[in-house]
């Protein structure tokens, strides 16, 4: 008989929470300490709550907490860090309420479910449950997990990294609808890189296209209104030689567009333009958000940094304060060599962990610094020594990217 079982009715009053966040609705499960105690597997059978992810949904869940106590201080809860918007709601509603919420990373959850549950399909409901049992060993056994006490993103900095997490998404749709665009006009007016001889795919050339779809289109345009078209596309070095644009398109080689082209063609300069001004207008409100906080000034001079890679930057930092040395922020940003050891195994590569949004950041100043920066810097030396040293590209990076980290605690510090 374990000690707790002899303590019989003088346990305390103590309650675990498991939550398994989903989409149109979460599971949750609270199993009473006495439960565990019995030692008899009950807990896995115990009913679990299915709550809509409304209001409603909420009422509901609070009902199922109040059946067991009404005190939220007597609940120990867990749930996993992921689920981003489907959980924000619920996790707000129960730190509101005074619930003790904390998080428990997915891999652990996943290996103790593997263990009680062998060669059995997961569920929302078993998750839940397996959640409340981790609660349970890691407070009356004293099995250590991570656990991590849920605390939201503070409003400003969770908005910032937001925007600045749709920046980058969006610049990414871009690319791949300039790329589309440069290769279309490959086929249906190959001299047009001729005249605009840095890209085929800015606003300059997509307007153009917009308004005159084909070389044949564009040559028998009035002069006047091509110029005009360049002149409000911002094109002003390009103005001055219309005649030598129509020029070109009249002796171009490029083949008429096929209907599939020309709906492509069509879709492309609408989703670009569109696109451009909602990235333009995206930038700048990245950019007064950036301005009005003090840490700003501290790293703005980094170089190859734009907007939107400070702005996560500065939101995942936070309170640079709370690192107590340069070597905990590095350990943060991830970007370390993790050093991989077995019988059969004796390599070093880029570490997995660390937090991904910096990790993603620190690379994309990292990169030009090292590939295409023509003058000489410390992080291209770096990158060479390592090189020089037998490394692969991807092995020598993350001596670079933490030593940038380590530069850009001491700025903010």
């Amino acid at each position: 008989m374990t000690l707790l079982e002899r303590l019989g009715t003088d346990l305390p009053r103590r309650q675990y929470l498991g939550v398994d966040v989903g989409y149109k609705e979460h599971v949750g499960v609270v199993i009473p300490l006495e439960i565990f105690v019995r030692g008899d597997g009950r807990w896995k059978r115990a009913t679990c709550l299915h709550f809509p992810s409304t209001q409603a949904g909420l009422g509901l869940l609070q009902s199922y907490l109040d059946d067991f106590s009404t005190d939220p201080h007597q609940f120990l809860g867990l749930c996993e860090p992921t689920g981003g918007y489907y959980g924000a709601t619920v996790f707000q509603y129960l730190l509101d309420q005074g619930y003790d919420m904390n998080l428990v990373e997915n891999a652990m959850t996943r290996h103790i479910r593997e263990k009680i549950f062998p060669g059995i399909p997961k569920t929302d409901e078993m998750e839940a449950r397996v959640m409340a049992r981790m609660g349970y060993l890691h407070e009356a056994v004293g099995e250590e997990f991570t656990l991590r006490p849920l605390e939201l993103a503070d409003p400003e900095d969770g908005d910032l990294l937001a925007l600045c997490r749709d920046s980058w998404k969006l610049s990414a749709m871009i690319t791949r609808a300039r790329n589309q665009f440069t290769q279309l006009m490959a086929v249906t007016f190959p001299e047009l890189k001729t005249f605009f001889t840095s890209s085929v795919s800015t606003v300059g050339p997509v307007s153009l296209i917009a308004f005159y779809a084909t070389p044949v289109l564009l040559a028998e345009a009035p002069e006047e209104e091509v110029r005009l078209v360049l002149w409000e596309a911002c094109c002003y070095q390009h103005v001055h030689r219309v005649a030598e644009l129509q020029s070109l398109a009249r002796d171009s080689s490029g083949l008429l567009p096929n209907p599939g082209r020309a709906w492509r063609l069509k879709w492309l300069t609408d989703f670009l333009l569109t696109n451009f001004r909602h990235q333009k207008a995206l930038d700048r409100q990245i950019e007064e958000l950036i301005e009005e906080r003090d840490d700003y000034q501290l790293i703005v001079n980094v170089p190859y940094a734009g907007p939107p890679t400070l702005g996560v930057i500065l939101a995942v930092t936070d309170d640079v304060g709370r690192f107590s040395n340069y070597r905990k922020y590095v350990a943060y940003t991830g970007y370390f060599p993790g050093l991989e050891k077995s019988q059969t195994i004796d390599r070093t590569k880029m570490s997995r962990r660390g937090n991904r949004d910096l990790k993603r950041a620190l690379f994309q100043i990292a990169a030009p610094l090292v590939w295409f920066d023509k003058g000489s810097n410390p992080y291209k030396d770096l990158f060479q020594r390592k090189m020089a040293e037998g490394r692969e590209w991807y092995q020598a990076m993350p001596f670079v990217c933490a030593a940038l980290a380590r530069h850009i605690y001491h700025c903010l510090k």
